[in-house]
């Protein structure tokens, strides 16, 4: 008698794959029905707790690492719940092993980034390791100077998905010696309000079940006003970053193209809002961009801004991206910049731009792994293409141009906001 042993086929296989995608996922599960799973399975409520406590140890991976839980439970659950919706496609380390860059492989096969940072005591602080989520698959907004944005948008991600970025790198943290996880950043992949509703939700996993502070947690965003309204009344006091980038609506209209339809007057009236009903102090984000917003003109509107917010500002060189005509200014004009800041009494960090030889600036790992979108000469983006640099791909110019527009390479200018921008600037206006 002959005995035939079948291998899974591929479509097998895709539809394991999918049946456990529609499972439940234990980081987007409440309590009450996470108790109630554990209950059709003959276990009492303090199961849930107990299965809730140990997936936040850095030590699990997996159900069978929870040990003092039945096997038949573990059994149970594995058949009915996913224990967590991501995985590690991809680790890189970087700063000598302080800096963790996280591929995440999704459930569709899509990948997102996130990031492990381990920053020592100083002075009278303590300790923290902090971890940059993204929340979308690319991003909608298109900022050009930005990794990420020249992707585009293929989804938001699940509030678990999130979740489960933050215990990823706690696990890897552990890995690698380092200690827990103390802080979140939602400056990932993704504009996080314009993904709210997963935002607000693995804000509330991460408070509840992650025992992380919201006011451990700082939220940024481009400027999508309506959501930062909403925002400030959800009980969530997070810190709120500003992406400013430009203290002109000429300049940021093309620098952060959302600035078109929620202009620096609206996004300037709800941040101090937020600020006021929620009691935290705003942070305001300035990518200084060799050639593009390092003059004084923009040093001198940024301060305007701040003051009106009283807001502590963070400056962050820009990293090199491959295709990119820009990067971060000369050393004496950084310096001149941050002089300006100084002068003006503001409250000013420089942020170490860190994990650079890891490609750990927002959306470049995933783009040196998979296909990416380059930018033109007129400054629009074109269609994917491979991750190998091509010989038509633009190259940063080799020196600085004196206009108030510095050159994308081939002679063309950073591109202007369209026409119909001030009319949107003007309804803006009206309904802020």
């Amino acid at each position: 008698m002959t005995t035939t042993v079948r291998t899974p086929t591929r479509r097998t296989r895709q539809s394991d794959d999918d049946s456990r995608a529609r499972l439940p996922a234990l980081s987007a599960l409440a309590d009450d029905a996470l108790a109630e799973l554990v209950g059709t399975l003959g276990e009492p409520p303090w199961r849930a707790r107990q299965l809730r406590r140990a997936a936040w140890q850095p030590f699990v991976a997996s159900l069978d690492d929870i040990r003092q839980l039945p096997a038949g439970l573990r059994e149970g659950l594995a058949a009915r719940l996913r224990f967590i919706s991501a995985i590690v496609a991809s680790e890189r380390l970087a700063d000598r092993g302080t800096t963790i860059k996280l591929l995440c492989g999704l459930d569709d096969q899509l990948t997102v980034e996130t990031v492990a940072m381990e920053s020592p005591p100083r002075g009278g602080s303590s300790r923290r390791a902090t971890v940059c989520v993204s929340t979308q698959v690319g991003c909608a907004i298109g900022c050009p100077f930005c990794a990420t944005g020249r992707m585009g948008l293929r989804r938001s991600c699940t509030p678990a998905e999130v979740v489960d970025q933050v215990r990823l790198a706690g696990q890897a943290l552990h890995r690698h010696g380092l200690g827990p996880v103390t802080h979140v950043v939602y400056m990932g992949m993704g504009e996080p309000l314009a993904a709210y509703e997963t935002t607000v939700a693995s804000l509330r996993a991460l408070a509840v079940h992650g025992g992380i502070s919201p006011r451990r947690i700082t939220v940024s965003t481009s400027g999508v006003v309506p959501s930062i309204r909403r925002l400030a009344a959800e009980g969530l006091p997070v810190t709120l970053a500003i992406s400013l980038h430009a203290a002109t609506d000429e300049l940021r209209d093309r620098l952060v193209p959302i600035n078109r339809a929620h202009p620096l007057d609206a996004l300037v009236a709800a941040a101090g809002a937020y600020g006021r009903v929620t009691g935290r102090r705003l942070s305001l984000e300035w990518c200084l961009i060799g050639g593009v917003n390092d003059g004084l003109d923009q040093a001198a509107g940024l301060v305007r801004i701040a003051r009106r917010l009283r807001a502590h500002v963070n400056v962050i060189p820009m990293n090199r991206i491959e295709g990119s005509p820009w990067g971060p200014p000369p050393a004496d004009v950084s310096r001149a910049f941050l002089r300006h800041l100084s002068q003006a009494a503001l409250t000013v960090t420089v942020r170490d731009t860190r994990g650079g030889e890891a490609d750990a600036a927002c959306g470049q790992l995933r783009a040196s792994l998979e296909p990416r979108r380059q930018l033109r000469p007129d400054g629009t983006l074109g269609p994917q293409r491979s991750a190998q640099r091509g010989p038509d791909e633009i190259r940063a110019p080799a020196g600085r141009d004196s206009g108030r527009r510095p050159p994308l390479g081939n002679g063309a200018q950073l591109p202007r906001a369209d026409q119909g921008s001030e009319k949107r600037r003007e309804r803006a206006h009206r309904g802020a």
